[in-house]
């Protein structure tokens, strides 16, 4: 019997067959864990094979490079715990991904409430996006807004001093929905004439995806989508690929 079934017999019995009455946690105990948690990262490597767990450790302990230090644990499978020991190394880490190891992505989640690894979903990661093939009309802060709107949550919008975009791409910070296919662009109606603009998206520090069905949990190889690829110019043709990889923000 695992400790679930344990829990859950333990749950069905009376107050009398649990060994006495509900005892309440002391408070200076919460408050300590509450802290504790606040600087808590879970992280899931969406990777089908099991990974070296030393090396992940070893590895991403470096390329973080915190000031003041992390803990990483490993949870079951591919699943991590990061205590970081500075709120300031948590949202610096956080900020600068996605991160991935072996070329997967780390899907990074906050623990809510009482924190159980079971109810984390990692249904989201944060993106920063780049929104290329844009009319020189709406190149304006709100207008960015509105597009990374229509991409997921935007967090955040990157421009110049007077906000409004100046370089050949906008870029926003868009939490996006993982357990869909990646969008690879975005039709616009600009002036309400009927006239449709195809606006082109492009993933900063994206990882290994699936060129068949754009999903960033699996590879091509591993896709369980039967449907064969389109023929143009009588080649194969994957509706996704490497060019929903962008350039880093300097290339601008």
């Amino acid at each position: 019997m695992d400790s679930e079934d344990i829990a859950s017999l333990c749950t069905s019995l009376t107050i009398s067959n649990c060994n006495g009455p509900v005892q309440l946690l002391d408070g200076k105990l919460m408050d300590d864990a509450i802290h504790r948690m606040s600087l808590c990262m879970v992280g899931k490597i969406l990777l089908s094979k099991r990974v070296n767990r030393e090396a992940f450790i070893r590895v991403i302990g470096k390329i973080w490079q915190v000031n003041k230090g992390v803990n990483i644990e490993s949870v079951t499978g591919n699943t991590f715990t990061f205590h970081f020991k500075d709120v300031h190394d948590l949202n610096r880490v956080v900020s600068e991904g996605p991160w991935s190891f072996d070329n997967a992505l780390i899907a990074m989640e906050r623990r809510v409430g009482k924190g159980t690894i079971e109810s984390l979903n990692f249904n989201h990661e944060d993106f920063w996006v780049q929104i290329h093939q844009v009319p020189l009309l709406c190149m304006t802060r709100e207008i960015r807004g509105f597009l990374g709107g229509l991409i997921g949550q935007v967090l955040d919008v990157d421009g110049g001093a007077s906000g409004d975009c100046v370089g050949k791409f906008m870029r926003v910070r868009v939490q996006v929905d993982i357990k869909k296919p990646l969008k690879r662009c975005l039709r616009v109606d600009i002036l309400g004439d009927g006239s449709k603009t195809v606006i082109v998206l492009r993933y900063e520090r994206l990882s290994n995806h699936c060129f068949k069905c754009g999903m960033v949990n699996h590879t091509t190889t591993e896709c369980p989508e039967n449907e064969l690829n389109p023929i143009v110019n009588g080649k194969e043709k994957p509706p996704f690929g490497f060019w929903l990889r962008a350039s880093g923000r300097g290339d601008q």
